[in-house]
């Protein structure tokens, strides 16, 4: 069969193709099962009665204009997915002309579709559901096989509702563009969170960045970083205490071997170690204020490991290695342990001008391979019960120190994402402990996306900020570790985090590559003092979903969309991991005055050195119609002009606030005391004022600029701009 196929221009890659070379499986126009197919069978819990071979087509389209295809009809009752298995009677070999499985779906219905294959050595592939929102009419959904694969059965999967489904024109190509143009239809009426930034953390490329590179390179290098238009606009930190080694061990890189401030139970702190460390936050908090005008950091300050000689094994690599999953604290030092945490902390507030707004002490307290003399890094397991005294003495602390003013806890990244929530069951159901914890932190190396909604709906009920605070590198067990899949399976990581996670801010594990001496490093964002494509497509988000932005939905996987402070501004970001053109319409029916696009795109493969590619976007119609290469990013900055029925409107009047003279003067009517944000013309938080009075009068320096006063009351939204010349 012979398709015919769609120009494609990938920007500065220019590839034209007039045919493409399809070998059709099956086609169901004939009322026999063919010879070519061994079995077929749905999973609907009607059995055979519940799926018709050869049955008329629904709608003739382009897309589809053939007589007849297959129906399955999905009950509610049916298991996790129904849909089409089939059995090929000779197993095909997957070469360079027939990689690309493609399959025609009608539904009545939004569920999701998912298409997999099986080879004939080997388990099934992944599912990966795609939705698409369109019950009108075929779609063509495509699927890449590996090369040199031998398929023997693949299925279409549906997930959801249930309905009538349909499924045609299943056949092998050469071809990786998608027939159709998949819609996405965006929200404004349902907002979610609002972002607080981006990160990273300092261990251990600061340790040894601090120390190599001369002034000015270090300036370069952390102005990558914090900078809004030109770096990564990041504003959120973790700093990392080290607890220090015994001595005479040697397991640890110089690169990881963080040093402690404090030698024995008798001897004074040090506080001059961990110099390199501390020069570059230095230089993160200068370089940050250059660039935005004020120092709108976020510290955390971190634990790998309690100081070897708090431990049970004598060592910070972790537990003797019959008892990895043993608390390595010993039960004698939690109080010892709260106040090393808390002496650092203090410290460096009153002496070195650097503020930490939140303590965790502990990091990936779930590994079961932390273990001692082996372990290239600090590292202690923390058994759920034990973090909760952990936690109770490390809150006693502070609050003895006088510290919780400026200094809160967090807890508890965990690796896990299934692990945090149990862990976080045990943190409510103790009692004490949720009302210690402001702030919910996680990693998500590992998890999908039931964790993430689980975890996202037990924040919002009790009220917490949740940050996704560290995750990088390629996933565990993945057969495809390229450089450019690593950067885009962490850009697919980061939708599902920010669309299901919802979580407020989103940090980076590693910006430097100089991880035990080595350059390179598929976990880096900088490669010496090189940008490479890592740190591009994370700009793609950083930049433009700054601070101050509000999450809205949409109803596709891939893409993230976000309202600015004023809602004058729509950012839309998508990212296609797939090695084939997604092609799609992005719907703005629901904006009002819709104003041409600013399109910025990136891809992840650094041979083709294609980065922040820059254009004009039409808007026309109310509609994005865009053709996203393989493995790329595109970020939309659309503006906008809402009508005030959908979302308030920023406004001259009412006012309820005007600045003057180094001071906020408030002027709002009720006696409830409200919470306000200030942002500046970049969507960065300036200032936040909890429970301000009706007619108070606060002290904020502001320098030139347009700035957004935003006045939380209930779940409303009441914006305010201001100018000050």
């Amino acid at each position: 069969m012979i398709r015919k196929n769609v120009l494609v221009i990938g920007f500065l890659i220019l590839v034209v193709r007039v045919f493409s070379i399809s070998t059709v499986l099956v086609n169901f126009e004939s009322a026999s099962v063919p010879s070519s197919i061994s079995y077929w069978k749905n999973y609907a819990a009607a059995g055979a009665s519940a799926s018709s071979w050869s049955v008329s087509n629904p709608l003739t389209d382009a897309i589809n204009s053939t007589a007849k295809c297959y129906k399955v009809s999905k009950g509610a009752s049916d298991p996790y997915w129904t849909g089409l298995e089939i059995g090929l009677t000779t197993p095909m070999r997957i070469t360079a002309s027939n990689r690309y499985l493609h399959v025609s779906v009608y539904k009545t219905s939004k569920s999701r579709i998912s298409l997999t294959y099986t080879p004939t050595i080997g388990s099934q592939s992944a599912d990966v559901w795609k939705s698409n929102s369109s019950t009108t009419g075929w779609y063509d959904y495509v699927l890449p096989i590996p090369l040199d694969s031998t398929i023997k059965t693949f299925s279409i999967k549906i997930g959801d509702d249930a309905g009538d489904y349909y499924f045609d024109e299943i056949s092998l190509s050469d071809s990786p563009i998608s027939l159709s143009r998949w819609p996405v239809a965006i929200d404004p009426a349902t907002k979610n969170q609002v972002m607080e930034g981006w990160g990273v953390s300092l261990c251990w490329w600061a340790n040894v960045e601090g120390g190599r590179c001369t002034d000015a390179q270090l300036k370069q290098f952390c102005d990558y970083l914090t900078d809004p238009v030109d770096g990564l606009n990041m504003n959120i930190f973790r700093y990392n205490i080290g607890g220090g080694d015994d001595p005479t061990h040697t397991h640890l890189p110089s690169s990881s071997a963080m040093p402690g401030f404090k030698d024995s139970p008798t001897s004074a702190y040090d506080f001059t170690r961990d110099a390199n460390q501390r020069r570059v936050a230095k230089q993160l908090i200068a370089s940050r204020i250059e660039a935005v005008g004020v120092n709108d950091i976020q510290w955390v300050a971190f634990s790998n490991s309690p100081p070897y000689w708090m431990t049970n094994s004598g060592c910070v690599g972790g537990s003797l290695s019959t008892n990895a999953w043993t608390t390595n604290l010993k039960s004698t030092m939690y109080t010892d342990f709260a106040d090393y945490l808390t002496e650092v902390v203090k410290y460096y507030h009153d002496n070195y001008g650097i503020t930490f707004n939140y303590i965790e002490p502990f990091n990936e307290p779930d590994g079961w391979w932390w273990n001692a003399l082996s372990k290239k890094q600090e590292g202690c397991y923390f058994d759920r019960n034990d973090q909760v005294l952990m936690i109770r003495q490390l809150y006693a602390k502070l609050q003895s120190k006088n510290m919780l003013s400026y200094c809160q806890i967090t807890a508890n990244d965990e690796n896990s994402m299934s692990n945090f929530q149990t862990t976080f069951n045990t943190y409510k159901n103790a009692g004490d402990i949720l009302s210690k914890i402001p702030l919910l932190a996680v990693h998500s190396y590992r998890g999908n996306d039931a964790n993430r909604i689980s975890i996202a709906n037990s924040a919002k009920t009790y009220s917490k900020k949740l940050w996704q605070s560290e995750t990088g590198g390629p996933d565990d067990g993945d057969s495809n570790g390229s450089y450019k899949h690593t950067v885009m399976t962490l850009s697919d990581r980061l939708v599902a985090d920010l669309r299901n996670l919802k979580c407020t801010a989103w940090c980076d594990w590693q910006a430097g590559s100089a991880i035990g001496g080595t350059t390179g490093n598929i976990w880096a964002l900088i490669d010496g003092m090189n940008r490479g494509s890592h740190f591009y497509i994370r700009s793609q988000y950083s930049r433009y979903l700054k601070a101050g932005y509000t999450i809205i939905n949409n109803d596709d996987p891939t893409v993230v969309t976000a309202l600015s402070p004023d809602e004058k501004e729509l950012v839309i970001i998508i990212s296609n991991q797939q090695v084939y053109t997604k092609k799609v319409q992005f719907d703005l029916s629901k904006f009002g005055n819709v104003d041409q696009a600013k399109l910025i795109l990136s891809r992840a493969d650094p041979a083709l050195n294609f980065y922040n590619y820059t254009r004009n976007q039409s808007t026309t119609n109310k509609t994005i119609v865009f053709d996203l290469v393989s493995e790329s990013v595109a970020t939309f900055l659309v503006p906008i002009n809402q009508s005030p029925s959908k979302v308030s409107e920023v406004t001259e009047n009412p006012i309820f606030c005007y600045y003057n003279n180094g001071f906020l003067y408030f002027d709002f009517n009720g006696s409830e005391k409200k919470d306000v944000t200030v942002y500046n013309s970049l969507g960065q938080v300036v200032k936040i004022f909890d429970k301000v009075d009706s007619t108070d009068k606060v002290a904020l320096n502001l320098k030139k600029d347009v700035y957004i006063v935003s006045l939380k009351a209930n779940d409303t939204n009441f914006n305010q701009k201001i100018i000050v010349k």
